[in-house]
């Protein structure tokens, strides 16, 4: 991937002379600070994988009896030697790992990624799993965005460009070993699109790890060779011998009497729909977990015919059972310090992520990213949910005011909180119609903030001439307009996503959200300063009417408190994300404490977690919620 040239022409021509996406990581740096980046990237990595890993009991005493076969019959790869195996390949170590839905890919991906790790030596390439989910092909080379997402996901590499940088020089040396995960997550339209980039990227000698459902790298084969220079893996399904033991284990008469029903049933019918249900990992996993001795439940349900007639069926049976299992138990903690037990209402919980799978289908991602709530519902529903959180923080201002000041509210001060509240609204209404994708911030805020500037202008005069010039609010207008419109977002705002831009999704999702609320509160301080100033020098610039004889300080303070709010709700994802959160919270399809719930969510094994997003544990079970709205009472409830 290192000093790739990438060109393409079509047409007719005498001579032509191209360059187009050259991409080069020059560096001067010597070969021991490039691995001591690497020794540190390595260290982030093991880390977030091993607890990753422990998270999803992929290191219990019984792990997932998966085998793989090569294609062609060349032989099997047991799971406990995946990485060995893996070690073994000849140059380029090239792999394509495949399986159908629940076949434990990514599971294999994560082992891999940590054995490889785990036993690293000096200048071995950094295994990084990385979810090709959001990956644009068409719009973005691999060798721009594989840099720019391993600045995302690891601040370790430093921030802004320097990350961006410091991965391309890891890149250009030969010290990445890229595991892409989900090629089938991709629209089918861009998988081919995707394949032929990865192809175009790789050197003779670049590693590569691919995961991908086997009918849709299949369905890429009939116009493409696949991967090049690939080891191809399938998935097998799991042995009844092997299911057996897993569910057995650990073994005690006790156990052994629990799940007699299931072993009989898969001895008499070994080609039944619980057979085949239970020959993939995922469901195996799954019936393990929902029948384990603390739930209380019985196994035997799996072989009521009446209800579970099918494979599909009992597969719905164990989604639903991981959910009832998971919020109605405690999960054990990380540590003593990092989790304290919290109790979610079993049927609450559930509505809930019905909601946000929804919420998710509707954006068409597997991430959930709390910047991203905003974009639920229609932007007129959100104008007015805007509408109300700045005329309560108005309110709430003036009360404040009039208790403090001992006196009556003047009419011009209230006339002069319709325009900064007309303001939300228009522009509430822009970013619910505009926004449906990760916005590019700075060209988007630079149009907030005129449309904003003009909006709050527009209301601040027409209040003024409708009063025949008595309400002394032109001051206030002009000064508003300057602060919250032209002189802070361009000049603060700017520099701060500069900055921000490579990094948002370094780091988890409440420690994001916290970076995300500190800039704008800091921003909108200095507005509202500005404010409180600007209005006195608009005033002895233009001579326009005094605000100071009507209005007394307690009432100009409280002016600054609610150009501090609306700045703190329209110039930022947090401020948006709050006020929708809250919309949402009262309509009882969101909790109030919604980071928490996914955190626990993700502790209880329901949810993973992928930087700065959530994802639920599987696809199976996120469009097994999104039906779950519409069939509340299905199989297993």
């Amino acid at each position: 991937m290192s000093g790739e040239v990438h060109n393409e022409f079509s047409g007719n021509a005498e001579s032509v002379v191209q360059a187009g996406e050259i991409h080069v990581h020059h560096s001067d740096a010597p070969p021991d600070e490039v691995e001591r980046l690497a020794q540190r990237l390595a260290r982030a990595v093991a880390g977030q994988w091993k607890a990753e890993a422990a998270m999803r009991g992929l290191f219990g005493a019984a792990p997932l009896p998966i085998a793989w076969e090569m294609a062609g019959g060349q032989g099997v790869w047991s799971a406990a030697r995946f990485a060995d195996r893996y070690r073994q390949l000849p140059t380029p170590r090239r792999l394509v790992i495949l399986g159908s839905a629940g076949a434990g890919k990514t599971t294999m991906a994560v082992l891999l990624v940590h054995e490889l790790l785990a036993h690293r030596a000096v200048g071995d390439p950094i295994p990084v799993l990385l979810s090709l989910g959001a990956w644009d092909p068409a719009a973005e080379h691999l060798t721009n965005w594989l840099p720019r997402r391993l600045a995302e996901e690891y601040p370790v590499l430093g921030t802004g460009a320097t990350a961006a940088a410091n991965a391309g020089r890891l890149l250009d040396a030969g010290l990445i070993l890229p595991v892409l995960d989900g090629l089938d997550e991709l629209p089918q339209r861009r998988r081919t699109e995707a394949l032929a980039k990865i192809n175009q990227a790789l050197s003779d000698h670049d590693p590569l790890v691919l995961t991908c459902r086997t009918d849709e790298y299949q369905a890429l084969l009939n116009g493409s060779d696949g991967l090049y220079a690939a080891t191809v893996l399938r998935a097998r399904p799991v042995a009844p011998e092997d299911v057996r033991r897993y569910l057995l284990a650990p073994h005690s008469a006790r156990r052994e009497a629990q799940w007699r029903p299931v072993l009989d049933r898969l001895a008499a019918e070994p080609h039944g729909p619980l057979a085949d249900a239970l020959a993939s990992p995922l469901l195996l996993s799954l019936a393990r977990t929902a029948y384990a001795p603390e739930s209380g439940r019985d196994p035997a349900e799996l072989v009521d015919t009446a209800r579970l007639s099918s494979a599909a069926a009992i597969e719905a049976h164990l989604l639903d059972a991981l959910l009832s299992t998971a919020f109605r138990s405690e999960p054990a903690a990380r540590n003593a310090f990092a989790w304290r037990a919290r109790h979610w209402d079993e049927a609450k919980s559930r509505r809930w992520l019905v909601f946000l799978a929804q919420h998710m289908k509707r954006l068409k991602t597997r991430d959930l990213a709390w910047w991203q709530l905003e974009q639920d519902g229609p932007a007129s529903e959100n104008a007015w949910t805007f509408g109300a959180a700045a005329w309560g923080c108005f309110s709430l201002a003036i009360i404040v005011a009039a208790v403090v000041g001992g006196r009556a509210v003047p009419w011009g001060f209230v006339w002069s909180g319709g325009g900064p509240i007309g303001a939300m609204c228009c522009i509430a209404l822009w970013r619910g119609g505009a926004v449906r994708k990760r916005p590019h911030y700075r060209s988007k805020y630079s149009s907030v903030a005129v449309g904003g500037s003009l909006a709050t202008a527009t209301m601040f005069v027409v209040a003024w001439v409708a009063t025949g010039g008595r309400v002394p609010v032109v001051p206030t207008a002009l000064a508003c307009v300057v602060a919250l419109g032209l002189l802070v977002p361009n000049a603060m705002m700017s520099i701060y996503w500069d900055r921000k831009q490579v990094d948002v999704e370094s780091v988890s999702p409440a420690v994001l959200m916290a970076r995300e609320r500190r800039a704008p509160l800091t921003v909108a301080a200095v507005s509202a300063i500005l404010v409180l100033v600007g209005t006195d020098v608009v005033h002895e610039v233009t001579g326009l009417s005094r605000v100071n004889d009507d209005v007394p300080l307690s009432f100009r303070i409280a002016q600054c408190v609610m150009a501090f709010a609306l700045w703190a709700i329209i110039a930022s994802r947090w401020g948006a994300y709050q006020v929708t959160h809250a919309r949402l919270a009262l309509r009882g399809k969101l909790p109030w404490r919604l980071m928490r719930f996914l955190d626990d969510a993700h502790q209880r094994g329901v949810m993973r977690q992928e930087g700065s997003v959530y994802q639920f544990r599987h696809a199976r079970l996120q469009e097994r919620l999104v039906a779950g709205g519409r069939n509340p009472e299905g199989p297993g409830r």
